[in-house]
C-alpha cells in the first residue's frame, strides 16, 4: 500500500468514527504544520524543550490541533481517531548533534519518510526546524498540504520546503 493509500484509508476511519474533543496541550516550538483542503484548521508538531533547549522526555515531539477556525489562540490534542492519520509512529530517537538536538519521527500515514526535527541554541533563542525528503534531496519542511475530496478521499498530498538557498521546494505525493 502506498504511503497516500495509507493515508486515505486511515483518514476514512479517522473521520467516520465520532469521539469527545481532548484535552488542550502545552504550546512548544512548532518544528512543522499540516493543513488540509477543507478548513483553515492546522495539525503542529511541535518540540518540547528545556531551557537549553534539549529535548524533554522520550517522545518530545507532540502533535495537536490549532483550531483557527474557532480563534488563533484555540488547540485542542488529537482524538484517539485521529492518531492513525496525524500521528507519529511510537518511537523517537532523540540524539546530541555537533550543534543542538535531533529527534527522529515517523508520520503513521508515511513511515517510509522519516523526518528529523532539530533544536539548536541561536543567539539565546531555541531555533526548532523539520528535515526531510522533498523531491530528491533532504530539505527543510515547513508544510504538508493535503488536498482532500469528498467524502474521504485524498487527491494528492503536497510537502513545502526551503531549500539549502532559501528558495521553496515542493514535491507532491499522489495514490
Amino acid at each position: 500500500m502506498t504511503g497516500i493509500s495509507r493515508f486515505v484509508a486511515l483518514a476514512m476511519g479517522a473521520f467516520a468514527a465520532w469521539a469527545s474533543a481532548a484535552e488542550p496541550v502545552a504550546r512548544a516550538p512548532s518544528a512543522f504544520f499540516l493543513s488540509r483542503s477543507e478548513n483553515r484548521n492546522q495539525v503542529h508538531y511541535a518540540l518540547r524543550l528545556d531551557e537549553a533547549c534539549r529535548p524533554v522526555g522520550a517522545s518530545p515531539v507532540q502533535v495537536y490541533w490549532r483550531m483557527l477556525e474557532r480563534g488563533e489562540s484555540e488547540v485542542e490534542s488529537l482524538l484517539t481517531v485521529e492518531q492513525p492519520v496525524y500521528g507519529l509512529e511510537d518511537s523517537q530517537a532523540v540524539e546530541a548533534t555537533a550543534d543542538g538536538w535531533r529527534v527522529r519521527i515517523r508520520l503513521r500515514a508515511f513511515p517510509s519518510r522519516p523526518i528529523d526535527v532539530t533544536s539548536t541554541l541561536v543567539n539565546g533563542q531555541c531555533l526548532v526546524q523539520a528535515w526531510t525528503r522533498v523531491g530528491r534531496d533532504v530539505t527543510q519542511l515547513e508544510h504538508v498540504f493535503v488536498k482532500t475530496s469528498w467524502p474521504f478521499s485524498v487527491d494528492f498530498v503536497r510537502l513545502d520546503g526551503v531549500g539549502p538557498e532559501g528558495q521553496p521546494i515542493h514535491e507532491l505525493v499522489r495514490g
